[in-house]
C-alpha cells in the first residue's frame, strides 16, 4: 500500500487545480450558511441551532459529493490512462484507496464553514460538547460513506455526467428509504430504515455514538471500496 499516498496527493492537487472543485466548495459555503442562518433565525434555542448546523450538511452532501467524485475513475477511463496506470506496479486496491483517500481529504475542507456556524453559537453561550463531537464523528462517516458510492459509480462508465447522475440518484433513493419506511412496522420497513443512512446519522446528531450505527458506515463503505476494486479488475481482463 506504499503507492496510496502518492494517488491521494496526486488527486488532493488535481482537485485544487480544478474550477468545479472551487464551484462545489463555494456553492456548499453559500447554501450552508444561508440554510443555517434561516434556521437560527426561526430557532434560537442553541442546542437545536448547532443540531441544525450539523443536519444541513445530510442534504447538501447528496448534490456536492457526485460531482466532486463523478471524475476520479471516469476520466481516467475516457482518457486512457487508466490502462497505463494499471501497467504499472500499482495494484487495484491501491488505486481505489488512494483516489479515495484523496476526496475524502478534499471533502472535509468542505467542514470549515460548518466549523465556523458552531464557533459561532458556541460564543453566544455555554453549549454541551458531546453532541457536537458526536455529530462531526457522524458527517464524517456520512461524508466517507457518500464518497465510496460515488467513486463506485465512476468506476462503472466513461462519461462523467453519467457518473454523477447515477450516484446523486443512489444517495437520493437512500435517503427517499427512510422517508418511505420511517413509519413502517414489518420487517421490510425495517429492513429499509436500516440501509438508509439518515436513519443512523441522526443517532449522532443527538449525541448518541451507537456501535450499530458506526458499523453499518464502515461496513457500507468498505462495501463499495470492495466492488469498486473488483470493477478494475474486471475491466482489466476484458
Amino acid at each position: 500500500m506504499v503507492n496510496v499516498p502518492v494517488i491521494a496527493r496526486r488527486e488532493l492537487s488535481t482537485y485544487f487545480l480544478s474550477p468545479i472543485a472551487y464551484v462545489v466548495l463555494t456553492g456548499f459555503a453559500l447554501a450552508q450558511g444561508l440554510l443555517f442562518s434561516l434556521g437560527f433565525a426561526l430557532e434560537m434555542e442553541l442546542g437545536r441551532a448547532a443540531e441544525g448546523a450539523l443536519a444541513l450538511p445530510l442534504f447538501l452532501l447528496i448534490l456536492a459529493i457526485p460531482i466532486l467524485t463523478m471524475r476520479l475513475l471516469s476520466e481516467e477511463t475516457s482518457s486512457g490512462t487508466i490502462e497505463s496506470l494499471m501497467t504499472t506496479p500499482v495494484s487495484e486496491a491501491e488505486v481505489v484507496l488512494g483516489k479515495y483517500a484523496g476526496a475524502l481529504i478534499f471533502a472535509v475542507v468542505m467542514y470549515v464553514p460548518i466549523l465556523a456556524e458552531v464557533a459561532f453559537i458556541r460564543l453566544l453561550g455555554e453549549m454541551d460538547a458531546g453532541p457536537l463531537q458526536s455529530g462531526f464523528l457522524g458527517l464524517f462517516l456520512l461524508t466517507a460513506q457518500f464518497i465510496s458510492v460515488g467513486l463506485l459509480c465512476s468506476a462503472f462508465t466513461r462519461i462523467q455526467i453519467a457518473s454523477a447522475i447515477m450516484s446523486f440518484v443512489i444517495l437520493l433513493g437512500l435517503y427517499f428509504l427512510w422517508l418511505l419506511s420511517r413509519d413502517a412496522t414489518t420487517t421490510v420497513g425495517g429492513v429499509l430504515r436500516y440501509l438508509s443512512p439518515p436513519m443512523h446519522y441522526t443517532s449522532f446528531l443527538k449525541g448518541i455514538v451507537d456501535t450499530r450505527d458506526v458499523a453499518y458506515f464502515i461496513l457500507t463503505t468498505a462495501a463499495m471500496l470492495f466492488l469498486t476494486v473488483k470493477a478494475l479488475e474486471l475491466r482489466k481482463w476484458r
